[in-house]
């Protein structure tokens, strides 16, 4: 009963239709004083055959209601709608298409974003597990080296700072505060970080002229700076490092190293989330990680970035600090 009240309701324009094609068949036969018993079985024929339509009407609903309850429990053996009754219907099945496609889009999104964070949390709990235990057998010597467990101390903090910024970059607030700032004093807050390495591995740093204003990030540039600077010094065994502005250029900062270079085959994916490489080969510890974030990051401030290598040469990484399109999500 309920059902089919609610039918009548959703047919409630074509009744009144009906009712007001009546009340003005008897208004006529009332003012021409025509007699009123064709009058009559003309109302009865109508009223029938609104009855007769309305039940057809009714069955149709019914049958289509059926077959979409059915549908509703094949819903993951779904594999089409049935025949659209109308153009309306049919632009019901047209949106519900477009939905559905864009939900399958979405969905394959986030299980790609599920399966490359478990792949890069997994790698990331077993890399940080090298300084924690360097600094267990340090602590356990007779003579502390506090040069040696700093460095490991240190380490340890680059990697929760990574994983900190890889989460900010997943997430949907990247707390950005965009204002002028100074490149040089950038650049000189990542070296801080970094010193450590440079002493121990005996680099050396030049700086060129980096008095210049940018617009970005103070804290993502930095971890920027950090990440490109560690991975000079890693591949480095000995030589300098060096950071200046490109000649000719607006913006844009050159860290160049004198280290093993990259092979050419792998320039192309350097950038790639967990593409280590053959360097990452050699060095067990490299996550393939760090790249990837310095470009994501570039990328949501409106910067762009870029590397050239040479095998045995060294390699330099182009970061220009002009604005093409902050990314807002």
């Amino acid at each position: 009963m309920r059902l089919f009240l609610m039918y009548l309701k959703s047919r409630l324009a074509v009744i009144l239709f009906f009712l007001t094609l009546l009340s003005v068949l008897c208004v006529v036969y009332g003012l021409y004083g025509l007699p009123w018993g064709p009058a009559f079985y003309t109302c009865i024929l109508i009223a029938c055959l609104g009855v007769l339509a309305l039940s057809l009407g009714f069955y149709k609903f019914q049958r289509k209601r059926k077959g979409l309850e059915f549908l509703k429990k094949q819903v993951p053996y779904f594999e089409g709608f049935p025949q659209p009754g109308d153009p309306v219907e049919q632009a019901y099945q047209d949106l519900t298409k477009l939905l559905q496609s864009y939900a399958n889009t979405r969905e394959g999104e986030l299980r790609e974003r599920e399966n490359t964070a478990l792949a890069y949390y997994t790698r990331w709990s077993h890399q940080i597990k090298t300084p924690l235990a360097a600094a267990q057998l340090l602590l356990q010597e007779e003579s502390l080296d506090r040069e040696a467990l700093g460095r490991e101390l240190m380490k340890v903090e680059q990697y929760v700072e990574m994983v900190l910024h890889y989460q900010r970059l997943e997430g949907d607030g990247k707390d950005l505060v965009l204002r002028e700032y100074s490149l040089e004093k950038i650049v000189n807050q990542a070296l801080k970080k970094v010193a450590p390495l440079f002493i121990y591995k005996r680099i050396q740093l030049r700086l060129g002229n980096l008095k210049k204003a940018v617009l970005t990030d103070e804290k993502w540039l930095v971890f920027i700076f950090e990440q490109l600077l560690t991975n000079a010094v890693k591949y480095t065994r000995q030589g300098t490092v060096s950071v200046y502005l490109q000649e000719g250029t607006e913006c844009t900062v050159v860290v160049e190293d004198s280290g093993i270079g990259i092979l050419a085959e792998d320039l192309p994916r350097v950038f790639e989330w967990g593409y280590t490489g053959g360097n990452g080969r050699l060095d067990k510890r490299s996550t393939g990680i760090g790249l990837a974030l310095c470009r994501q990051a570039a990328n949501m401030l409106g910067h762009s970035i870029r590397i050239e290598s040479t095998k045995g040469v060294g390699t330099r990484v182009y970061l220009c600090l002009t604005h093409e399109q902050i990314e807002i999500e």
